[in-house]
Order: structure tokens, then sequence, then C-alpha cells
């Protein structure tokens, strides 16, 4: 059989990522079906024209219907592509239905996914091989704080399914912090880490193949200005030889090879200004910036399809033509131009800079204008604030969002 006749379904958010997987997938003639897995009337990613059908499913349940009729009276099992953590801990929860009809990103086991998504699994292990990880405590909702956090700390979720970066602040000291747990925490428990001062971040995106046992990771993201919130930011990818033979690197695929997991991947991590690499978290899907390995020469989505098929993945990938590359969010950091967070110097220079997009593909342009055009009311309220900030009208600005909210 033909490697193209096997069906791919890439399930996700309403968002760039799974843009980039079909992009990926395009370059090599699959044209994938797409589950957007959101609440959403509409989906910019399915107005790209390298899908084959798509589709939004705003509930689990309509979700795993939907994959079950994609896979219907299918000789082939269809290969799965997660691109959200929710994607990835939906498809988890159900391997019992679902693995008869799919090949799957996942642990082995039922529901042992929610398990290593939890910050707290994840440090214990990072720790056991040997990786960096900040100080941490957890602080349970309604319990007294710790009294031996060392200031200043960061606070996080304990997974990023559901509430994502929602619970990311900086507390400088335990006044801080006491409000934030009072009036702004939304879970039963957070974790709390020693702010580290950092130099920069950086993420190993990759592709796990038989249960952690064979790990590929063609190079790093260098990110100078990632905001912790998000890393979804102009950012250089450096080939492997940047990264070779670190005790970082073979770390994280010792990491890797103890979760069990086979899919796609990005491990994060922090370095400090004391030299030292922190891990921060894994993610357990194709990561948000992960094109742009693609556009380096290896194309991760492929290698994963090639795998699951029974294809030799190692002889399709060479590591010596992967090259380095810049990937840049033009939508949010035009944005960022407009509200003046960065001044139009730097962005004409990063735009230049740039060898590939998050939305913008050459000969698929239309879901570039269709988040264009529903990110419309951002960009004119971006500029008509600055506007009003270049006009010295800084307060009459600061009114006007107030009564916006």
């Amino acid at each position: 059989m033909h490697t193209k006749d096997y069906k791919v379904i890439v399930i996700g958010g309403n968002h760039q990522n799974p843009l980039g997987v079909v992009e990926s997938l395009a370059k090599e003639g699959i044209r994938p079906y797409v589950i957007i897995y959101d609440d959403c009337k509409s989906s910019f990613v399915l107005k790209s024209r390298y899908i084959s059908k798509g589709f939004i499913c705003p509930t689990p349940a309509s979700a795993i219907q939907k994959i079950l009729d994609i896979t219907a009276n299918e000789e082939e099992k269809a290969v799965v592509i997660a691109c959200s953590d929710n994607a990835s801990l939906l498809i988890n929860q159900y391997l019992d239905i679902l693995t008869p009809f799919c090949y799957l990103p996942t642990i082995p086991i039922q529901d042992e996914m929610e398990k290593w998504m939890d910050k707290e699994q994840m440090d214990k292990v990072a720790v056991n091989v040997g990786l960096n990880v900040p100080q941490t405590w957890i602080i349970v909702k309604d319990s007294p704080i710790p009294s031996d956090i060392e200031y200043p700390v960061v606070t996080k979720s304990l997974t990023s399914v559901g509430l994502g970066k929602a619970e990311f602040t900086i507390c400088a000291n335990e006044d801080e912090l006491k409000n934030f747990v009072e009036s702004q925490m939304k879970s039963d428990k957070i974790q709390v880490q020693k702010y580290i001062e950092k130099e920069y971040e950086f993420q190993f995106i990759g592709c796990s193949f038989h249960e952690g046992k064979d790990v590929i990771i063609p190079g790093r993201t260098y990110i100078e200005n990632a905001t912790h919130f998000n890393n979804l930011t102009f950012l250089k990818y450096q080939e492997r030889k940047v990264i070779e033979g670190t005790t970082t690197l073979l770390k994280t695929e010792s990491f890797i090879e103890q979760t069990g997991y086979s899919g796609l991947f990005s491990v994060e991590y922090m370095h400090g200004k004391d030299g030292k690499d922190y891990f921060l978290e894994m993610n357990f899907r194709n990561d948000g910036n992960a094109f742009v390995v693609t556009q380096a020469g290896a194309n991760l989505p492929y290698l994963w399809y090639l795998s699951c098929i029974g294809e030799d993945y190692r002889s399709y990938y060479d590591e010596d033509k992967v090259t380095a590359a810049c990937f840049l969010p033009e939508d949010s950091f035009f944005l960022s131009m407009l509200s003046g967070n960065i001044s139009y110097k730097e962005w004409r220079m990063k735009m230049k800079e740039a060898t590939c997009f998050a939305s913008y593909f050459k000969g698929d342009t239309k879901p570039f204008w269709s988040l264009i055009w529903w990110q419309k009311r951002a960009f004119f309220l971006a500029a008509f604030f600055r506007l009003l900030q270049c006009l010295h009208l800084y307060n009459l600005a600061q009114r006007i969002k107030h009564l916006g909210r």
C-alpha cells in the first residue's frame, strides 16, 4: 500500500499549532482530516487548502465520535496527531475505544497521561534523571502558606489542561503571594517555584518512538524574550550540533523514556544567569512553534506518520540537512508593535529575519487572512490606544480601556 493511502487526523484547538502540522504534512503530499476540538463557531485553520475535511467539535463526545466516523470502514488505521493538551488528554482517556482504529500519540496506559501532565510528577522524574528543577513548594487552597518559601517566587497551575497559563504570576513577597492565593487562585493546588534570573529560554522539539526508546531531537529553539505566559514569540532555531553531547540533552532523552510516551513533544527549559539549565515542563503534543523545525529540515509530523505505518523513518531523517531558521508569530508580533511594546524598527528587523511564520504560508494564505479578519478589532483598538498615547493622552486611553472592561 502506498504511504499516502493512510488517513491522518490532526486534532487541536483553534490555534496556529494544528495549521503548522497541516502545512508540514502538505510538503509530503498528505491532506489530513482536521478536528478543531474547541468551542468556536468558525476556525481559520479550516480555511487551509491542504485539508481533506475539517470539523469543529466542542465536546469530548463529539470529538471522539468524529474520529470514529472518519475511521469507519477503513482497512488501515488512521494516524493521529495531537496539537493541544486537551486533545492529548482526550486521546488517552479513550485509548480502549480508539486503539483498534488509530495509531495514537500517547502513553500506553489508560488515563496515565493526566498523571504525567501534572508538574509534581514531571518535576519528580526530572530530578530523578538528574535535571535541575527550581526549588518548589505546593500550596493547597484554604491551607497555610509554607513558612520556608524563599521570595521572589513564580506561581503556576499544576497542569496546562484547562487553565493553561492562567495562574502564572510573579510574587515578590509573602503579602503578594497571599493576595494571589486569596483572590486569584482558581485550582485546588498550585505550584510555587523559586524565581530564577534567566538569560534565555529554549525548547527541545522532537518526536518519540516505541514508548520513548527512540527519540529524535533535531536541535533546539532559542528564545531571548519569552514572557512565561507564552513562548509563541520570535525565536531562533539552532541545529543539533549546538546541543550534541550536552548533559541536558542526554537527561531529557532519559526523562522521555521514563514517561513511555510516543508522539510529538516539546520540553521547555530556562537557562539561568547562574549558568544552569532548569527544567520547566514537557508538552505531550505538537508544539505551537514546531513548524520552524520543518522549515529547518526535519519534518517531525511526517516522521511520526512514517513510524506509525511501519516505514523506515530513520532513513528519511537526515540530521546533517537540518539548518538554522527563525520563526515569528506574525499576528501577535504586529499587535505588539501597534501597542508600543516593541518598536517599529525592531518589528521590521525581525520580520526580515524570519524564515517562517505561524500562520502565513505561501500558496496557502486563506488561513492567515481569516485570522487577521478575526482579530481586526484587537488590531484597531491597539492602533487607537497607541495613537492616544502618542498624542500624550495616556490617561484618557486608560479610562477608555477601563470602561471597555
